[in-house]
């Protein structure tokens, strides 16, 4: 048994990533977690695990993959959390600790050493993720991936919080002759939103069901010249009435043009158009158009760039809604657009990870129309030993909502250090430490929080 990994897809990100999920190696262990818990209407899912990063040969009869990569991957974790504040909030607060429960499975054709795609969805962001997915590429003519798991959440200061999440996922791509390669991608999620003194109360649980189907045409026409066109779907809904104002259902479409300038550059253009359509919150339904530019650079093994960047634009469908919103300086409509990812291997034991992204997104809130968001993020990660990794996650995001009335701009801080270590080539340890604060212009929403846990993950 020679796979392992820690499933923690969250969102990682502190928000988000909704989110994104990283991807590191420690002691040839691929390990894809989530940084701190996202904000409001972001999703959280849990642990992840996957498989080892290294080459092996196996026989068709090795299921499992204990020399290479198999075509199941059961996985498992188990973790503790203590918090001085669960629920977010300045005055009074609450600690808690929290055993979460995590197994899970996943599938691949053919036979794989780690998970092909990880899709991080956002429920504030239009069409349900904050960052677009990378490029799937393989020469398989055929290519097939599932994935399940579930959390279970027990929680020392109140049982009746008690609950679970989980989350399917799954790819499928045909690759024909002649450059045409056809991919349908979907992820479901049952989820909940952190505690959050933005909900009507902060006690109170915001569980949500979330759906991300992405369906795409991808054509290499020469050498040098490439295009792409993508559909995509999100649907979201919460279960309590008095959060059915964030219920929608957002439909997208995208179309790709790019150039190959070497082996290592592309460059791209890209034009999006979002249709998002509420529930019962019918004046906040909207249109939104994207253009950008960016480029895509591997310069070796040891950085990688993505990087594109361009104009967001969005009309209110409700003709009295969007002459308000054009004549008032407190909401934004339109502005710039950008999404930055950098990778640097310092030396075969150390690396760094950047990121930014900036758009404007829905609104967790009831009170405000939308919100222009900033974020910033930072890893360092350090191999002391063969076993042994630190780990260095730094994030910051700013939030301007659109307000109806009055005005709320913050900035939220996390830092999250970590230490794993790899107890057997089929189980990992890791301990962590967590601080979150943000700093709000209506103190109301002011927090900090200090949060310590550990985790034993296991997979095959």
């Amino acid at each position: 048994m020679r796979h392992l990994a820690s499933l923690f897809c969250a969102a990682l990100l502190l928000s988000g990533t909704s989110a994104t999920a990283r991807e590191l190696t420690v002691n040839k262990l691929a390990v894809v977690e989530k940084l701190p818990d996202m904000p409001m209407g972001q999703a959280t899912d849990n642990v992840s695990l996957l498989p080892e990063d290294t080459a092996g040969q196996q026989t068709d009869s090795d299921l499992f993959g204990t020399v290479g990569g198999g075509y199941v991957h059961p996985f498992i974790s188990i973790s503790g959390e203590y918090t001085d504040n669960l629920y977010n909030v300045d005055l009074n607060t609450t600690s808690n600790f929290l055993t979460t429960i995590s197994p899970g499975i996943w599938l691949s054709v053919p036979r794989r050493k780690e998970v092909p795609l990880h899709v991080a969805p956002n429920n504030t962001s239009a069409g349900g993720l904050q960052t677009g997915l990378p490029d799937y590429e393989s020469f398989d003519r055929i290519n097939a991936y599932v994935l399940g798991a579930l959390d279970y959440k027990m929680y020392s200061d109140d049982s009746d919080l008690n609950d679970w999440g989980g989350i399917a996922e799954g790819l499928f791509r045909y690759n024909l002759r002649g450059g045409l390669s056809l991919g349908i991608v979907d992820r479901f999620t049952r989820g909940q939103d952190r505690f959050d003194i933005s909900s009507s109360t902060a006690e109170q649980l915001r569980m949500y069901y979330s759906n991300v189907a992405i369906a795409d045409a991808d054509w290499l026409i020469t050498e040098k010249l490439r295009a792409k066109v993508e559909y995509s779907n999100f649907y979201l809904d919460y279960d309590d009435t008095i959060d059915e104002f964030m219920n929608r259902s957002d439909n997208s479409f995208s179309v790709y043009g790019f150039f190959n300038y070497s082996l290592k550059t592309s460059l791209f253009l890209q034009y999006q158009y979002i249709d998002v359509s509420y529930d019962t919150a019918e004046l906040k339904d909207n249109e939104q158009d994207y253009f950008y530019g960016g480029i895509n650079w591997v310069s070796s093994e040891k950085a990688s760039i993505h990087f594109k960047a361009g104009y967001q634009q969005r009309t209110y469908r409700d003709s009295v809604i969007d002459a308000l919103v054009e004549a008032s300086d407190a909401v934004k409509n339109d502005g710039f657009a950008l999404e930055l990812t950098f990778q640097y291997k310092v030396t075969d034991k150390t690396g760094i990870t950047l990121g930014a992204s900036n758009k404007i997104e829905e609104s967790d809130s009831y009170d405000a129309l939308n919100k222009d968001v900033i974020t910033g993020t930072f890893r360092y990660e350090q191999e002391f030993t063969q076993r042994f990794t630190g780990i260095l996650d730094l994030r910051y995001e700013n939030a301007d909502y659109g307000m109806r009335e009055g005005s709320r701009d913050e900035d939220r801080y996390v830092a999250r250090p970590a230490l794993q270590y790899v107890l057997k080539d089929w189980l990992m340890a890791e301990i962590a430490y967590m601080y979150d604060t943000r700093d709000s212009s209506d103190d109301y929403f002011d927090y900090s929080s200090n949060t310590i846990s550990f985790s034993l993950n296991s997979a095959l």
